[in-house]
């Protein structure tokens, strides 16, 4: 008798273990569930294997498997055995195969191959980027965000934060990229002081990883937009390794438009990034290896230009070099069937220049330094064919240190040129951090109906997260007009130790279940608790907590939140529990035509820098000694303006003239997080082409910002609170929305593969940094504001900055975002790649840049403007191109030789505008993407 043996293999992707994934599934005989099926999972690359038997309704599960390709095999006394080649497990996903035996009284088997799915079947939003994508496609920098912007509804932007030079973040949901919780290996890789990501790896280290936007289950949590997840190479039964080397010249550069408008010639350029791999099996089948080392080099400049208003800066050429360290080491030992061990290091260094824009003199700069390094240890026990239990314990340290390059006042005019010393230096950072994660998985069949539960605890201990801020010293002021020799508006300085420690820790714990409700229907239930005791804190000695809490003649609602005594100690939130559910619904049971939507609730760390690391130091004796403000121009006492160097007038803050407190944390602080909710279909039109389809929306709560209530008093003449300078309210009310539709795509031909997407979104709010930012006006999205006191962190209503016309576009808010990466491999084994990005114009503040209404705010709207952010500035466009060959010599050794275009049609993509709608910056410019220009590269691999 012929016997005949199927397997249909789903392309569900069930979320699995955050640094592995799984595999799941059903045997049948065609008819009805065959229990006792031995099911055995091997890794082809490691020999890594488990094995599992089937359960009375046929289902069987390997809930925690290293990423990669499996060999899946089915044996069972009486049928013929099944063996399915190529099942490719991604990181954070579960591979689900159906399988069907059919009996047989001889020994006989099948062998089928796997074929990836191509479209999502969860409720998940977002995409896995693969090993093949990490090396083919053209990525500017070699960074993580460089692909993840492949997933729906996100941007690629700079981090803005000083102590993160050159780090590319994802933006996504209106977010800026510090809603993003960033995991390697399982462990936690986020940055608690201001958000995003801490330490950056090799991507030759990096096996794949997995972007999730929205609705990803309850074992994810720290965060109220996505989740990155990364698993790092580890070693295989075979050696491999490689050396590599990418190099730029500014010979192979277009000219910048910022050099073009200063009429200066183009600027040297050089860029070396280089770096080694190797790995392999300590004990075969047992203990493997895999290390990387990378080194970036960089010696670049920036071009001063102020169009025309200093003409004594433009065209000035300032160095901005740069270098970075990466290393890592991993080891994994199979310590049995049932027991598996890895260990990993992570190391980085780098040096850069901070501040350097077309509007920052080459005085205006700051010398960056960071060190990180992080230890991670994961073991994972199969307690029984249906239990599992996974332990993480990871360790990290990172010190940061941010000199001044000049000692020289700060001078800051309305066009936003600056010099002196940079605003946010000196400034030091410290953390140290120590995780234990704890996960706990188990099936049950319920009524006939297989039950995947999943429970977990994690404990965050940072006994040091905070630093020393002693910004000022040196001086600042606010200059009337554009041009030396401004009159001055406003003189601070500040004196004293801004340090504080804000030592922190983190309870979290969850109980999900993926319920198989039917053979077509799935729910994903869970509930997740987070505690943080981050916001703790005693204001009882600040003196504008005093001021405020005793006060009555003034009474708006962020004022009569202190009075009474409200914020004297800080309380931390206890109930902050998330709720989440989604579902899938395969229509007709084929794999092609999915629904699948979900709810849930996310709640975010409140990161320091956004929340009391300021008010914390304020306790100390760090504040200003010396202030003097006119809004018409300070003047000597011979009518003649003051001029920076001159005697200053008599100090404005009453005596003793003692350091006086610059911040104060109102009790509306608490941990922000999203409601979320999303509608999706996924149709595989074909065996080669599948297609995503999202609705989604998303609430944003309690994000913590900053602003400066005391305005001048137009009875008194003087601040409400003359004591005090323009100190800051850090307030929690803050609030926003996104909305958006995405269209995904995926292509897999046999030469050719696309992925990539289109959205169509709206994002609003009143903390016009982003949805997860702190800074209600960031001079990182307008050259004209920020800055100085009298326009840094002021609300357009500094009596109500929740008014209506506070809310409108975020800096973040692109109507049209699309985004492509495709390889094409072409006759005489030439690969073609390119990555493709647009985005509609982002909005700007058209304000007035003047005291229109004598309160000491002098960022107000323009007459006839209704709302916030109602311009639009330009359109972003770049499309880069990667053409390589590998030339092999016999077995894995090979050289691919390459060369990659970035900006391919040199696209300006002006950015920053002032007030009227002008751009500041453009391609070429630091933290603003690049010009056309080439990169030469080599790998040598065997």
């Amino acid at each position: 008798m012929l016997l005949l043996a199927g397997v249909l293999l789903l392309p569900t992707t069930l979320q699995a273990q955050t640094a592995t994934g799984a595999i799941a599934g059903t045997v049948t005989d065609g008819t009805a569930p065959v229990p006792g099926v031995t099911v055995t999972a091997t890794n082809v690359d490691t020999g890594f294997s488990r094995t599992v038997t089937t359960t009375e309704n046929g289902s069987f599960r390997f809930p925690s498997v290293p990423a990669g390709a499996y060999t899946v095999k089915a044996e069972l006394s009486g049928f013929a055995t099944v063996t399915v080649e190529r099942v490719e497990v991604r990181v954070a996903t579960t591979r689900t195969l159906e399988v069907t035996m059919k009996p047989s009284k001889v020994a006989e088997s099948l062998t089928v191959t796997a074929e990836a799915p191509l479209v999502e079947t969860t409720p998940s939003i977002g995409t896995v980027v693969s090993q093949e994508e990490l090396q083919n496609l053209p990525l500017n920098g070699r960074q993580f965000a460089n692909l993840a912007v492949l997933a729906p509804g996100t941007l690629l932007s700079y981090n803005s934060d000083p102590t993160k030079p050159g780090q590319l973040v994802v933006q996504l949901n209106g977010g800026g990229g510090r809603n993003v919780n960033y995991m390697i290996d399982g462990g936690d890789n986020t940055d608690d002081t201001i958000g995003g990501a801490l330490q950056n790896f090799s991507l030759e280290s990096v096996q794949e990883f997995k972007i999730q936007t929205m609705q990803y289950k309850a074992e994810y949590g720290r965060s109220s937009g996505g989740v990155l997840t990364v698993v790092t190479k580890t070693g295989t039964n075979d050696f491999h390794g490689s050396g590599f080397g990418f190099f730029r010249k500014d010979s192979w550069n277009s000219k910048t438009e910022t050099e073009k408008q200063a009429g200066i010639d183009k600027q040297a350029y050089d860029r070396k990034q280089y770096g080694a791999s190797i790995g392999g099996p300590i004990v075969k089948d047992k203990v493997h290896f895999f290390a990387t080392y990378e080194k970036t080099k960089r010696e670049t400049n920036y071009t001063v230009n102020t169009g025309g208003q200093f003409p004594t800066f433009d065209g000035t050429v300032v160095p901005t070099p740069f270098e970075d360290q990466l290393a890592a080491a991993k080891a994994t030992y199979d310590i049995s069937a049932k027991q598996y061990l890895q260990v990993r290091y992570g190391y980085q260094k780098n040096t850069d220049k901070y501040g350097a824009s077309p509007l920052a003199a080459p005085d205006g700069m700051g010398t960056v330094t960071n060190k990180y390094s992080s230890i991670l240890a994961g073991w994972t026990a199969q307690i029984s064919a249906e239990t599992l239990n996974e332990f993480v314990f990871q360790y990290t340290k990172f010190d940061n240190a941010i000199t001044a390059d000049s000692q020289a006042p700060l001078i800051y005019y309305p066009s936003g040129f600056h010099t002196g010393q940079n605003l946010n230096t000196p400034q030091t950072t410290h953390q140290l951090k120590y995780q234990y994660k704890d996960d706990f998985t188990f099936s049950k069949t319920i009524a006939g109906r297989r039950h995947d539960f999943k429970a977990g605890i994690m404990f965050i201990n940072e006994p040091t997260l905070g630093g020393d801020f002693s910004t000022g010293l040196a001086g600042q002021y606010t200059a009337l007009e554009d041009g030396i020799g401004s009159p001055i508006a406003l003189i601070q300085q500040y004196g004293g130790f801004f340090g504080d420690k804000t030592p922190t820790k983190q309870y979290s714990a969850y109980f999900q279940d993926d319920w198989y409700f039917s053979n077509h229907l799935t729910f994903n239930i869970g509930l997740r608790y987070d505690y943080y005791d981050a916001l703790t804190l005693d204001q009882s000695t600040n003196a504008i907590w005093q001021v405020l809490s005793t006060q009555t003649t003034y009474n708006e609602s962020y004022l009569r939140d202190f009075q009474g005594g409200g914020g004297r100690v800080l309380k931390n939130e206890k109930t902050d529990f998330s709720p989440r559910l989604g579902f899938s619904w395969d229509v007709k049971g084929d794999a092609r035509h999915i629904v699948r939507g979900g709810v849930g609730r996310f709640y975010d760390f409140p990161y320091t820098n956004a929340t009391i690391l300021f008010p914390a130091a304020a306790l100390g004796d760090y504040g200003v000694y010396y202030q003097y403000e006119d809004a018409n121009g300070i003047r000597n006492a011979d009518g003649s303006y003051w001029q920076p160097g001159q005697p200053f007038p008599p100090n404005q803050l009453p005596p003793p003239f003692a350091n006086v407190a610059d911040e104060v944390a109102s009790p509306t602080l608490k941990p922000p997080y999203s409601d979320q909710i999303s509608l999706g279909y996924s149709w595989q039109a074909a065996d080669w082409l599948g297609f995503n389809f999202e609705a989604v929306s998303t609430r944003y709560h309690h994000i913590p910002f900053r602003f400066r209530p005391n305005i001048i008093d137009s009875a008194t003449g003087q601040r409400r609170w003359p004591q005090f300078g323009t100190f800051r309210i850090w307030y929690g009310k803050g609030s926003a929305s996104y909305d958006g539709f995405n269209i995904g795509v995926r292509v897999r031909k046999e030469k050719f593969e696309l992925q990539g997407f289109y959205t169509m979104s709206r994002s609003e709010g009143n903390v016009l940094g982003g949805a997860d930012d702190f800074r209600i006006t960031p001079g990182e999205g307008q050259s004209d504001i920020g800055g100085v006191r009298n326009r840094r962190d002021q609300s357009i209503n500094p009596l109500d900055p929740l008014c209506d016309a506070c809310y409108g576009p975020l800096y973040t808010d692109a109507r049209h975002r699309v985004s492509f990466g495709g390889t094409y491999l072409a006759p005489w084994g030439i690969s073609l790649s390119g990555m493709l990005r647009y985005r509609s114009p982002l909005p700007y503040l058209e304000h007035t840049n003047a005291d229109t209404y004598g309160t000491g705010n002098w960022l107000n709207l323009r007459p006839g403007v209704s709302h916030v952010n109602t311009g639009r500035g330009a359109s972003f466009t770049q499309f880069d191109l990667r053409v390589s060959k590998d030339f092999t010599f016999g077995g894995d050794l090979g050289v691919e030789v390459l060369g990659e275009v970035f900006n391919v049609f040199n696209s300006k993509n002006p950015v920053r505008p002032n007030r009227f709608g002008v751009p500041s910056q453009y391609a070429g410019d630091p933290l603003q993407g690049e010009q056309r220009l080439a990169q030469f590269g080599l790998r040598v691999h065997f």
